[in-house]
């Protein structure tokens, strides 16, 4: 029964990440290889201008706090995992950090951004390194399962996540591609990773299901409106209509990837396959 457990959420995780890939590659064609999705991406730069008092851009600088705060958590949950002689969990949640973090500088480096017009500055930033090593990290410490793991840490770790994410674009540290790009990244190269430990977990919970769900919903609003943005459904405020899309697209997408996520079962060794009790999933 284990087995047949494994077997189909290796192939779910494998689709999963395959998903968040093809995201991955849509979103950089449609907003960096396209004259309009570059106009709208600038665009995304001008929503929401009252949040961006002096008070305000030193709240986002905060960012950088929350990233290495985030990185030293998942250091110490590594850390508890190694004492208690969990070695596959710190294994993969190392790889996943350092594999995002790669990935974000090199693809910033080497994926060619064409020249459509004047449009906010011509600067590569796609993906943000700093949301996707973020999630990267969350989902890490997730993985390696601390003694202080919970729904309420779960939470404090989406919560921040989003933060980075959104602050990284009223900050004009990023256009509000980039932030989705992170997401979209480090959702593709957990769930591949996750698929390859092949570890065998709990049932979904009801609280997870939920969340699966309302990450969708959100998702799924904010391609609406991102469509009235582009005055597709007539009339309307489209700085506000984008800003709406930005905000629930970017929570839709961080808020889908930790749905996905649960600890490592304690009987975890290495590549072995293990099942789990429903105590043991402390995730969502």
């Amino acid at each position: 029964m284990s087995d047949v457990v494994t077997t189909a959420r290796t192939g779910r995780l494998t689709i999963l990440a395959a998903a968040y890939a093809a995201g991955f590659v849509a979103l950089y064609v449609a907003a960096i290889g396209t004259s309009l999705g570059q106009l709208i991406d600038a665009g995304s730069l001008g929503v929401l201008g009252w949040l961006r008092s002096d008070a305000w851009l030193a709240f986002y600088d905060g960012r950088d706090v929350i990233l290495y705060g985030i990185l030293g958590a998942a250091a110490v949950a590594a850390l508890g995992a190694i004492m208690e002689r969990r070695i596959a969990p710190v294994v993969y949640a190392g790889l996943l950090v350092g594999l995002v973090a790669i990935a974000s500088v090199l693809l910033k480096e080497f994926l060619p951004r064409p020249y459509y017009g004047d449009f906010a500055y011509a600067d590569n930033t796609f993906p943000s390194g700093h949301t996707a090593i973020t999630l990267a990290a969350s989902i890490a410490t997730i993985w390696c399962r601390p003694r202080w793991m919970s729904r309420v840490l779960v939470f404090v770790l989406g919560t921040l996540t989003s933060f980075v994410a959104l602050a990284s674009v009223l900050s004009f540290a990023h256009r509000a591609s980039d932030s989705m790009g992170g997401v979209l990244l480090a959702g593709a190269l957990s769930c591949g990773l996750a698929a390859i430990a092949r570890v065998a977990v709990p049932p979904p919970s009801r609280v997870r299901r939920g969340t699966t769900i309302g990450s969708l919903v959100a998702l799924g609003v904010a391609l609406v409106y991102l469509v009235a943005a582009l005055g597709v459904l007539g009339d309307g405020d489209r700085a506000a209509q984008l800003a709406i899309a930005i905000i629930l697209g970017t929570l839709g997408g961080v808020v889908s990837v930790f749905a996905v996520h649960r600890p490592f079962p304690a009987g975890a060794r290495g590549g072995h396959r293990s099942g789990g009790t429903a105590g043991q999933d402390e995730g969502l």
